[in-house]
């Protein structure tokens, strides 16, 4: 897929909800990842994480966030968000990264739905990156 806007949509529930992820305030301090594992497995287990902060090896202080949806990985960047459907084809000519593999081995997000404060990842973003639509 493309890069779209900067909306992650999650259908939930039987209403439409998401988590918004601004790429430019990401500092991957992995504080959305912790508090994540944590949700997960009642400690700080990073592998148990649907979202993963990550540095971009191509550019100097580029940060991205994938986010492991039902049927999709979404990757959120400085120049937007790229949806890549789990089981789809992809484009030949890009290169695949190898950091996807273990985000497929993952739960999808759940949006903390047993949590009475929302999404752990927003809880303890300290930037704003990560939001509720």
């Amino acid at each position: 897929m493309g890069l779209c806007e900067q909306d992650t949509i999650f259908r939930y529930g039987g209403f439409f909800m998401g988590i918004q992820i601004d790429a430019l305030k990401c500092i991957a301090c992995m504080a959305c990842e912790l508090a994540c594992g944590y949700h997960r497995d009642d400690a700080f287990a990073l592998l148990s994480s649907c979202i993963v902060p990550y540095r971009g090896r191509e550019k100097k202080n580029y940060v991205g966030v994938i986010l492991k949806e039902e049927d999709s990985l979404v990757a959120a960047r400085p120049e937007g968000i790229e949806i890549n459907r789990i089981g789809e084809e992809q484009d030949p000519e890009k290169e695949a990264d190898a950091s996807a593999k273990p985000m497929l081995l993952r739960e999808s997000c759940d949006l903390c739905d047993d949590q009475d404060d929302g999404p752990l990842c927003i809880v303890f973003c300290p930037t704003g990156a990560i939001s509720m639509t």
